[in-house]
Protein backbone atom coordinates (compact mmCIF):
# COMPACT_ATOMS: atom_id res chain seq x y z
CA UNK A 1 0.00 0.00 0.00
CA UNK A 2 1.37 3.39 -0.99
CA UNK A 3 1.97 6.21 1.48
CA UNK A 4 -0.88 8.23 -0.04
CA UNK A 5 -3.26 5.29 0.26
CA UNK A 6 -2.28 4.70 3.90
CA UNK A 7 -2.74 8.39 4.67
CA UNK A 8 -6.16 8.38 3.03
CA UNK A 9 -7.19 5.24 4.95
CA UNK A 10 -5.99 6.73 8.24
CA UNK A 11 -7.92 9.92 7.61
CA UNK A 12 -11.05 7.95 6.76
CA UNK A 13 -10.75 5.94 9.99
CA UNK A 14 -10.31 9.11 12.05
CA UNK A 15 -13.35 10.72 10.43
CA UNK A 16 -15.39 7.55 10.94
CA UNK A 17 -14.40 7.40 14.61
CA UNK A 18 -15.32 11.06 15.06
CA UNK A 19 -18.72 10.56 13.44
CA UNK A 20 -19.47 7.47 15.53
CA UNK A 21 -18.46 9.26 18.73
CA UNK A 22 -20.53 12.30 17.76
CA UNK A 23 -23.56 10.13 17.03
CA UNK A 24 -23.19 8.20 20.27
CA UNK A 25 -23.30 11.46 22.17
CA UNK A 26 -26.80 12.10 20.86
CA UNK A 27 -28.28 8.87 22.16
CA UNK A 28 -30.92 7.04 20.20
CA UNK A 29 -31.85 9.79 17.80
CA UNK A 30 -28.92 9.73 15.41
CA UNK A 31 -29.07 6.42 13.60
CA UNK A 32 -32.66 5.44 12.78
CA UNK A 33 -36.31 6.44 13.32
CA UNK A 34 -37.69 6.18 16.85
CA UNK A 35 -40.88 6.75 18.82
CA UNK A 36 -40.71 8.24 22.30
CA UNK A 37 -43.57 7.45 24.67
CA UNK A 38 -44.63 7.24 28.32
CA UNK A 39 -45.20 3.98 30.16
CA UNK A 40 -46.39 2.94 33.62
CA UNK A 41 -45.03 -0.61 33.28
CA UNK A 42 -42.60 -0.07 36.16
CA UNK A 43 -45.14 1.33 38.59
CA UNK A 44 -45.16 5.01 37.63
CA UNK A 45 -44.97 6.91 34.37
CA UNK A 46 -41.50 7.10 32.78
CA UNK A 47 -40.14 8.08 29.35
CA UNK A 48 -39.16 5.33 26.93
CA UNK A 49 -38.06 5.10 23.29
CA UNK A 50 -38.58 2.28 20.82
CA UNK A 51 -38.03 1.46 17.16
CA UNK A 52 -40.98 2.24 14.92
CA UNK A 53 -41.86 -1.46 14.77
CA UNK A 54 -42.14 -1.58 18.58
CA UNK A 55 -38.82 -3.34 19.17
CA UNK A 56 -35.87 -2.28 21.35
CA UNK A 57 -37.89 -0.48 24.00
CA UNK A 58 -35.51 1.42 26.28
CA UNK A 59 -36.30 3.36 29.45
CA UNK A 60 -34.75 6.85 29.64
CA UNK A 61 -35.98 8.27 32.95
CA UNK A 62 -35.99 6.78 36.44
CA UNK A 63 -37.69 8.91 39.07
CA UNK A 64 -40.48 8.40 41.63
CA UNK A 65 -42.36 11.24 39.95
CA UNK A 66 -44.49 10.82 36.84
CA UNK A 67 -42.58 11.62 33.64
CA UNK A 68 -44.80 11.76 30.54
CA UNK A 69 -45.73 13.49 27.28
CA UNK A 70 -42.34 13.35 25.48
CA UNK A 71 -41.60 15.61 22.51
CA UNK A 72 -38.53 15.13 20.26
CA UNK A 73 -36.45 18.10 19.19
CA UNK A 74 -36.32 18.35 15.36
CA UNK A 75 -32.71 17.13 15.12
CA UNK A 76 -33.40 14.34 17.59
CA UNK A 77 -30.73 15.22 20.14
CA UNK A 78 -33.13 16.21 22.94
CA UNK A 79 -36.52 15.25 24.35
CA UNK A 80 -38.80 17.63 26.22
CA UNK A 81 -41.29 16.10 28.64
CA UNK A 82 -43.60 16.85 31.56
CA UNK A 83 -42.83 15.86 35.16
CA UNK A 84 -44.07 16.57 38.68
CA UNK A 85 -40.66 15.97 40.23
CA UNK A 86 -39.70 17.28 43.68
CA UNK A 87 -43.32 17.03 44.82
CA UNK A 88 -44.21 20.06 42.71
CA UNK A 89 -46.78 20.78 40.04
CA UNK A 90 -46.22 19.67 36.45
CA UNK A 91 -43.34 21.43 34.70
CA UNK A 92 -41.48 21.01 31.42
CA UNK A 93 -38.05 19.43 31.45
CA UNK A 94 -35.60 18.63 28.67
CA UNK A 95 -32.94 15.92 28.44
CA UNK A 96 -30.59 14.45 25.88
CA UNK A 97 -32.10 11.68 23.79
CA UNK A 98 -30.19 9.11 25.86
CA UNK A 99 -31.65 10.46 29.12
CA UNK A 100 -28.66 12.57 30.19
CA UNK A 101 -28.24 16.28 30.99
CA UNK A 102 -31.67 16.84 32.54
CA UNK A 103 -32.75 20.48 32.80
CA UNK A 104 -35.95 22.10 34.04
CA UNK A 105 -37.35 24.77 31.70
CA UNK A 106 -40.45 26.17 33.45
CA UNK A 107 -41.00 27.48 36.97
CA UNK A 108 -44.09 29.68 36.72
CA UNK A 109 -47.43 27.90 37.23
CA UNK A 110 -48.33 24.45 35.87
CA UNK A 111 -46.80 23.82 32.43
CA UNK A 112 -47.39 20.87 30.08
CA UNK A 113 -47.89 19.66 26.47
CA UNK A 114 -44.52 20.79 25.00
CA UNK A 115 -44.13 21.08 21.22
CA UNK A 116 -40.84 22.00 19.47
CA UNK A 117 -40.68 24.49 16.62
CA UNK A 118 -39.24 23.00 13.40
CA UNK A 119 -35.99 24.95 13.79
CA UNK A 120 -35.53 23.70 17.36
CA UNK A 121 -35.27 27.21 18.79
CA UNK A 122 -38.70 27.42 20.46
CA UNK A 123 -41.06 25.25 22.49
CA UNK A 124 -44.78 25.98 22.59
CA UNK A 125 -46.66 24.66 25.61
CA UNK A 126 -49.79 24.90 27.74
CA UNK A 127 -49.70 26.81 31.02
CA UNK A 128 -52.30 26.37 33.75
CA UNK A 129 -54.73 23.65 34.78
CA UNK A 130 -57.99 25.59 34.87
CA UNK A 131 -57.31 28.75 32.87
CA UNK A 132 -55.29 26.99 30.17
CA UNK A 133 -53.38 29.28 27.84
CA UNK A 134 -50.73 28.82 25.15
CA UNK A 135 -47.20 30.04 25.73
CA UNK A 136 -43.94 29.86 23.82
CA UNK A 137 -40.38 29.95 25.12
CA UNK A 138 -36.83 29.55 23.90
CA UNK A 139 -35.57 25.97 23.97
CA UNK A 140 -33.51 26.82 27.07
CA UNK A 141 -36.58 28.11 28.93
CA UNK A 142 -35.97 31.81 28.31
CA UNK A 143 -38.31 34.48 26.92
CA UNK A 144 -41.58 32.89 28.01
CA UNK A 145 -44.38 34.66 26.13
CA UNK A 146 -48.14 34.14 26.09
CA UNK A 147 -49.82 33.61 22.71
CA UNK A 148 -53.59 33.02 22.48
CA UNK A 149 -55.47 35.02 25.14
CA UNK A 150 -59.15 34.41 24.35
CA UNK A 151 -60.96 31.46 25.95
CA UNK A 152 -59.11 28.32 26.98
CA UNK A 153 -56.31 27.00 24.76
CA UNK A 154 -54.14 23.89 24.97
CA UNK A 155 -52.29 21.14 23.02
CA UNK A 156 -50.12 23.32 20.70
CA UNK A 157 -48.56 21.74 17.60
CA UNK A 158 -46.22 23.59 15.20
CA UNK A 159 -46.74 23.43 11.45
CA UNK A 160 -43.85 21.87 9.49
CA UNK A 161 -42.80 25.29 8.14
CA UNK A 162 -42.92 26.89 11.59
CA UNK A 163 -45.34 29.61 10.51
CA UNK A 164 -48.47 28.38 12.29
CA UNK A 165 -49.56 26.56 15.41
CA UNK A 166 -52.56 24.23 15.67
CA UNK A 167 -54.21 23.86 19.05
CA UNK A 168 -57.31 22.82 20.96
CA UNK A 169 -59.55 25.69 22.03
CA UNK A 170 -62.69 26.18 24.13
CA UNK A 171 -64.63 29.14 22.78
CA UNK A 172 -68.31 28.33 23.29
CA UNK A 173 -69.20 24.85 24.41
CA UNK A 174 -67.08 21.91 23.21
CA UNK A 175 -63.36 22.11 22.39
CA UNK A 176 -62.49 22.32 18.68
CA UNK A 177 -59.33 22.46 16.56
CA UNK A 178 -57.95 25.91 15.68
CA UNK A 179 -54.86 27.24 13.92
CA UNK A 180 -53.10 30.60 14.28
CA UNK A 181 -49.92 32.29 13.19
CA UNK A 182 -46.87 31.47 15.29
CA UNK A 183 -47.12 34.90 16.93
CA UNK A 184 -50.70 34.24 18.08
CA UNK A 185 -52.46 36.29 15.37
CA UNK A 186 -54.99 35.34 12.67
CA UNK A 187 -56.81 32.63 14.58
CA UNK A 188 -58.96 30.27 12.47
CA UNK A 189 -61.38 27.53 13.54
CA UNK A 190 -61.02 24.31 11.51
CA UNK A 191 -63.59 21.91 12.99
CA UNK A 192 -67.31 22.08 13.74
CA UNK A 193 -67.90 18.79 15.52
CA UNK A 194 -69.79 20.34 18.46
CA UNK A 195 -68.18 17.62 20.57
CA UNK A 196 -64.82 17.06 22.28
CA UNK A 197 -61.87 17.38 19.89
CA UNK A 198 -58.18 17.72 20.64
CA UNK A 199 -54.49 16.82 20.26
CA UNK A 200 -53.77 18.06 16.71
CA UNK A 201 -50.87 16.61 14.70
CA UNK A 202 -49.72 18.07 11.35
CA UNK A 203 -49.04 15.96 8.28
CA UNK A 204 -45.44 16.42 7.07
CA UNK A 205 -46.61 18.33 3.96
CA UNK A 206 -48.55 20.77 6.16
CA UNK A 207 -51.84 20.12 4.33
CA UNK A 208 -53.69 18.09 6.97
CA UNK A 209 -54.11 17.90 10.72
CA UNK A 210 -54.97 14.63 12.45
CA UNK A 211 -56.80 14.85 15.77
CA UNK A 212 -59.17 13.01 18.09
CA UNK A 213 -62.90 13.59 18.42
CA UNK A 214 -65.94 11.82 19.82
CA UNK A 215 -68.07 9.89 17.35
CA UNK A 216 -71.83 9.38 17.55
CA UNK A 217 -71.39 6.35 19.84
CA UNK A 218 -69.40 8.25 22.46
CA UNK A 219 -66.05 6.74 21.40
CA UNK A 220 -62.99 8.79 20.56
CA UNK A 221 -61.83 8.26 16.96
CA UNK A 222 -59.07 9.74 14.78
CA UNK A 223 -60.06 12.36 12.20
CA UNK A 224 -58.17 14.57 9.75
CA UNK A 225 -59.00 18.04 8.44
CA UNK A 226 -57.40 20.28 5.83
CA UNK A 227 -55.29 23.01 7.41
CA UNK A 228 -56.95 25.72 5.33
CA UNK A 229 -60.45 24.63 6.40
CA UNK A 230 -61.47 24.02 2.78
CA UNK A 231 -63.07 20.62 3.33
CA UNK A 232 -65.05 18.68 5.90
CA UNK A 233 -63.10 16.50 8.37
CA UNK A 234 -62.34 12.93 7.32
CA UNK A 235 -62.99 10.11 9.77
CA UNK A 236 -59.95 7.80 9.76
CA UNK A 237 -60.96 5.19 12.34
CA UNK A 238 -64.23 3.55 13.30
CA UNK A 239 -65.57 1.08 15.84
CA UNK A 240 -64.55 0.59 19.47
CA UNK A 241 -62.31 0.95 21.36
CA UNK A 242 -61.55 4.66 21.73
CA UNK A 243 -58.47 5.99 19.95
CA UNK A 244 -56.75 9.30 20.59
CA UNK A 245 -53.51 11.30 20.64
CA UNK A 246 -52.56 10.81 16.93
CA UNK A 247 -48.93 11.38 15.90
CA UNK A 248 -48.19 11.61 12.18
CA UNK A 249 -45.05 9.80 11.00
CA UNK A 250 -42.30 11.84 9.26
CA UNK A 251 -42.68 9.70 6.12
CA UNK A 252 -46.35 10.80 5.78
CA UNK A 253 -47.73 7.27 5.46
CA UNK A 254 -48.50 6.28 9.06
CA UNK A 255 -50.11 7.57 12.22
CA UNK A 256 -49.32 6.33 15.72
CA UNK A 257 -52.09 6.63 18.29
CA UNK A 258 -53.26 5.52 21.73
CA UNK A 259 -56.05 3.02 22.25
CA UNK A 260 -57.76 1.93 25.46
CA UNK A 261 -58.93 -1.58 26.22
CA UNK A 262 -62.57 -1.95 27.31
CA UNK A 263 -63.68 -1.87 30.94
CA UNK A 264 -62.63 -3.30 33.38
CA UNK A 265 -59.06 -3.49 31.99
CA UNK A 266 -58.86 0.06 30.58
CA UNK A 267 -55.22 -0.36 29.71
CA UNK A 268 -53.82 2.10 27.14
CA UNK A 269 -51.63 0.83 24.32
CA UNK A 270 -49.85 2.39 21.33
CA UNK A 271 -50.80 1.32 17.82
CA UNK A 272 -49.80 2.10 14.25
CA UNK A 273 -52.13 2.60 11.29
CA UNK A 274 -51.99 3.84 7.73
CA UNK A 275 -53.42 7.26 6.90
CA UNK A 276 -56.47 5.43 5.56
CA UNK A 277 -57.16 4.12 9.06
CA UNK A 278 -56.02 0.56 8.34
CA UNK A 279 -54.61 -0.93 11.54
CA UNK A 280 -51.03 -2.15 11.11
CA UNK A 281 -49.89 -3.39 14.49
CA UNK A 282 -49.79 -2.82 18.23
CA UNK A 283 -46.44 -1.35 19.23
CA UNK A 284 -46.84 -1.74 22.99
CA UNK A 285 -45.36 -4.74 24.74
CA UNK A 286 -47.55 -6.98 26.86
CA UNK A 287 -47.27 -5.76 30.46
CA UNK A 288 -49.53 -4.56 33.26
CA UNK A 289 -49.02 -0.84 32.70
CA UNK A 290 -50.21 1.58 30.02
CA UNK A 291 -48.19 3.05 27.13
CA UNK A 292 -49.18 6.57 26.11
CA UNK A 293 -48.20 9.83 24.33
CA UNK A 294 -46.30 8.57 21.24
CA UNK A 295 -44.03 11.07 19.43
CA UNK A 296 -41.92 10.40 16.32
CA UNK A 297 -38.36 11.21 15.37
CA UNK A 298 -36.70 10.38 12.07
CA UNK A 299 -33.32 11.44 10.66
CA UNK A 300 -33.39 13.90 7.77
CA UNK A 301 -33.97 12.14 4.46
CA UNK A 302 -35.52 9.03 5.96
CA UNK A 303 -37.77 7.51 3.24
CA UNK A 304 -40.04 10.51 2.86
CA UNK A 305 -43.19 9.79 0.89
CA UNK A 306 -44.49 12.16 -1.81
CA UNK A 307 -46.17 15.21 -0.30
CA UNK A 308 -49.40 14.55 -2.16
CA UNK A 309 -49.78 10.97 -0.95
CA UNK A 310 -52.47 11.71 1.62
CA UNK A 311 -54.58 13.70 -0.85
CA UNK A 312 -54.24 10.92 -3.42
CA UNK A 313 -55.18 8.27 -0.89
CA UNK A 314 -58.36 10.09 0.04
CA UNK A 315 -59.53 9.82 -3.54
CA UNK A 316 -59.17 6.05 -3.40
CA UNK A 317 -60.40 5.04 0.04
CA UNK A 318 -62.51 1.89 -0.16
CA UNK A 319 -61.45 0.29 3.14
CA UNK A 320 -64.52 -1.18 4.87
CA UNK A 321 -65.08 -0.38 8.53
CA UNK A 322 -64.65 -4.05 9.44
CA UNK A 323 -61.00 -3.81 8.40
CA UNK A 324 -60.33 -0.96 10.78
CA UNK A 325 -59.54 -1.20 14.43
Amino acid sequence: MSFEARRFLTAALVISLFIQTHIAGYGYAADRPKIAFSSTRDGNSEIYVMDIDGRNQVRLTDDPADDRDPSWSPNGDRIAFVSDRNNEADHIYVMDSDGGNLMRLTNEAVSWAPSWSPDGKKIAYTRGRIGNQLWVMDSDGGNQTQLARVGLNLHPAWSPDGKRIAFTAFRAGWPEIFVMDADGKNEQKLTQHMTASGHPSWSPDGQWIAYESLDGAGQFQIFAVRTDGSDLPKMLTRNPPSKWRPAWSPDSGKIAYMSVEPFPVQKETIHLMTVKGKHLKQLSEEHKGSDTYPDWYAPVGWSVSPAASFVTIWGKIKTPASDRR
